[in-house]
C-alpha cells in the first residue's frame, strides 16, 4: 500500500517511511496531584532521549487532569524495544508509579498521512 505525504506535491512513499506514534493518555492516582504527576512524568524524558529511533516528545494536560504523552518514532520495533527497556528502569519505574492504571491507554500507530500548514 502507498501513501501520499505533504513534503512534496503528489509525493508518494510506502506505508514505513513515516514515523510510528506512540500515544498513552491517563490520569494521575488518587492521592497525586497535577502537578506531581507532571513533574514525574518529565523525568522519561533523559530515558526516551537516549533511545534508538527516538524523534521527539509531546506532553499535555486536559482540562479535566487526563494527560497526554505523544511520541514519535522512526519505526515500531523502535518503539517496541524502548517500551520493554523503560519496565527496567527504576526512575522510570518511579515515575509510572503516580499514574492511575485503570484510566491508562497505550498503544501505536503507523503513520500513513503527513500535512503540515504551508503559511
Amino acid at each position: 500500500m502507498m501513501t501520499a505525504s505533504s513534503n512534496q506535491p503528489n509525493e508518494v512513499k510506502s506505508d514505513n517511511s513515516l514515523p510510528v506514534v506512540e500515544l498513552v493518555l491517563w490520569k494521575p492516582k488518587e492521592g497525586v496531584s497535577l502537578e506531581e504527576a507532571k513533574t514525574a512524568i518529565l523525568d522519561l524524558n533523559d530515558f526516551v532521549e537516549n533511545q534508538p529511533g527516538f524523534i521527539s516528545r509531546k506532553t499535555g494536560a486536559s482540562e479535566d487532569d487526563q494527560l497526554i504523552d505523544v511520541v514519535l518514532w522512526t519505526d515500531l520495533a523502535a518503539a517496541h524495544t524502548a517500551a520493554e527497556k523503560i519496565e527496567h528502569s527504576e526512575r522510570c519505574l518511579k515515575a509510572f508509579s503516580t499514574v492511575d492504571e485503570t484510566t491508562m491507554h497505550f498503544k501505536h500507530y503507523q503513520l500513513f498521512n503527513e500535512f503540515e500548514s504551508k503559511k
